[in-house]
């Protein structure tokens, strides 16, 4: 017999003989040794305790890889696509740099449309209309740019200033042309 099976059998008998006691009282005064019986019961749990100690001993420990719970997340910045369709407007083949600058004006158009129909209420001629005439900003050189017009006469000393720059003439055109449309969207808002 192991020690198992003896530890499971004196299990037993204390659970029947407490069940026995709870349904008859009067059995628990048959024994007169509390003292011992308690000092058992002690010894009884501190050996218990004991083997299931030593059989974590030899075990592996299993544990739980947790993620990291703070992860830091990039957004976009706003702007940044344009930004870089902005500086992508002077590369690669004629074709497609005329394409891309193009579909850079017409986004900045769609854009101020849709503001412009939400701010003044009308439709998407009405407000194409606005910009044509170029009645929603009070930059012209902004307005003609959305408008696909030609830029209005500069001063000389901007064309110095543009001249010896690091940006082409499209470039600052389309700078200066999202700044207007960004501060019609906030004075809507």
């Amino acid at each position: 017999m192991n020690v198992r099976s003896v530890v499971t059998a004196v299990g037993v008998l204390a659970v029947g003989w407490g069940l026995a006691v709870v349904f008859a009282p009067g059995l628990a005064t048959l024994f007169p040794l509390r003292d011992l019986f308690v000092k058992f019961v002690g010894l009884l749990a501190f050996v218990q305790g004991l083997r299931v100690v030593q059989s974590r001993r030899h075990t592996d420990i299993d544990g739980t890889d947790t993620g990291d719970p703070e992860t830091n997340v990039t957004l976009p910045i706003p702007g940044q696509e344009f930004d870089e369709r902005l500086r992508s407007v002077h590369s690669g083949p004629r074709k497609r740099r005329f394409r891309s600058r193009k579909e850079l004006r017409e986004r900045l158009e769609s854009a101020l449309v849709e503001a412009i129909v939400q701010r003044e209420g009308c439709s998407d001629d009405g407000a194409r209309t606005r910009i044509e005439t170029g009645e929603w900003t009070d930059d012209p050189e902004a307005a003609a740019f959305v408008a696909g017009q030609p830029a209005p006469r500069r001063s000389w000393r901007e064309w110095l200033r543009q001249s010896f720059g690091s940006e082409s003439a499209f470039q600052h055109r389309a700078q200066r042309s999202a700044r207007a449309v960004a501060r019609y969207v906030e004075e809507g808002r």
